[in-house]
């Protein structure tokens, strides 16, 4: 069953990414009918109105879905502008020349849809513009690649004006000390938390009667847990990244810099954005760069930056890219 539907025309294209809730709605709907029919019998006595109300309030969850199964985007290259419906009422548009790019998504880790991206927001949450995919082999999925990727090129980005990157002098995510660009993070916090976690083990050691009574596992496990989680917080406290200009290295130097790592500029690979989930809430947004070590013969990921916000991401990568040459 096909789960993302289109309309391609010659100068529009209209995608339904959520039809596949139709047929969950239509289900519903029909199994909250024979609840109704039976309950029916055993709500005697209640006023018409109420027993109308009740029955209405059941029914509005499926046909809701049925509604927001009808939910569309609508590529219209004669406007040049992007229109979003749910059913048959606008939500709102978006110029092409605001969009930056459609590309996929990750879910959950367990798959992934296609989303559409403003150039305000690259890194956000984006506008579903396909139904999810659990696997790359799926038909519909397939046939979405080869359809209506293509028709979105051509009405968005075939005439869309190229705008080059300009190289930036006033660093916000950098600080400059001779040739050598420190990246910017305050740290305190973790400092200051994790001094108190170590501070709670050596209290618990410091008194000989704390949990006396249960098993050593126990004892062992709470006493020195605070302690294994403080000295993660310091590690990650007295550790910096630094780009060096004149050496062409990205440098990362932990434990007060007692422990340097080096990589070449040349090795850097690309930069990786990855959004976070905690419990299906959103937790942050981390930039990694994908460094390949030839003498190892491997590729790492080094994080370089979290951001609760996403819409400073470009402005880093940017800068990031002005001081590696690339910009």
């Amino acid at each position: 069953m096909a789960k993302t539907k289109w309309i391609i025309e010659p100068g529009a294209l209209t995608i339904y990414p959520k039809r596949n809730l139709r047929i969950v709605g239509i289900i519903f709907f029909a199994l909250i009918a024979g609840f109704i029919f039976f309950l029916s019998r055993s709500l005697q006595g209640y006023s018409a109105s109420f027993t109308i109300g009740y029955y209405g309030l059941l029914l509005l969850i499926p046909i809701l879905l049925i509604f927001i199964a009808e939910s569309k985007v609508i590529f219209d290259g004669n406007s040049r502008r992007l229109y979003k419906k749910i059913g048959f009422l606008p939500i709102g548009s978006i110029p092409f020349d605001d969009i930056a790019s459609v590309q996929p998504y990750e879910i959950l880790g367990s798959g992934y849809n296609y989303r559409l991206f403003k150039k305000s927001n690259r890194h956000g949450k984006g506008l579903i513009v396909s139904a999810g995919y659990n696997k790359a082999t799926n038909a519909n999925l397939i046939q979405f690649q080869q359809e209506v990727l293509p028709k979105i090129d051509e009405l968005v980005f075939a005439n869309a004006p190229v705008i080059p990157k300009q190289t930036i002098y006033d660093f916000q995510f950098f600080k400059e000390e001779g040739g050598v660009y420190l990246l910017r993070d305050n740290k305190m916090g973790s400092l200051i938390f994790g001094l108190i976690l170590i501070g709670i083990t050596v209290a618990i050691l410091l008194n000989p009667g704390f949990m006396v009574d249960e098993n050593a596992f126990k004892r062992i496990f709470i006493s020195y847990l605070p302690a294994a989680i403080g000295l993660a917080l310091l590690f990650a406290a007295t550790s910096n990244i630094r780009f060096d200009k004149a050496r062409q290295k990205i440098i990362r130097s932990t434990f007060a810099g007692r422990v340097v790592k080096e990589y070449a500029f040349d090795d850097l690979i690309r930069f990786q954005i990855i959004r976070k989930t905690t419990n299906l809430i959103y937790s942050g947004t981390e930039v990694r760069a994908e460094i390949e070590v030839p003498a190892k013969r491997k590729v790492i990921t080094l994080i370089l930056k979290n951001f609760i916000g996403t819409k400073k991401i470009d402005l880093f990568i940017d800068e990031a890219n002005t001081i590696l040459g690339r910009i």
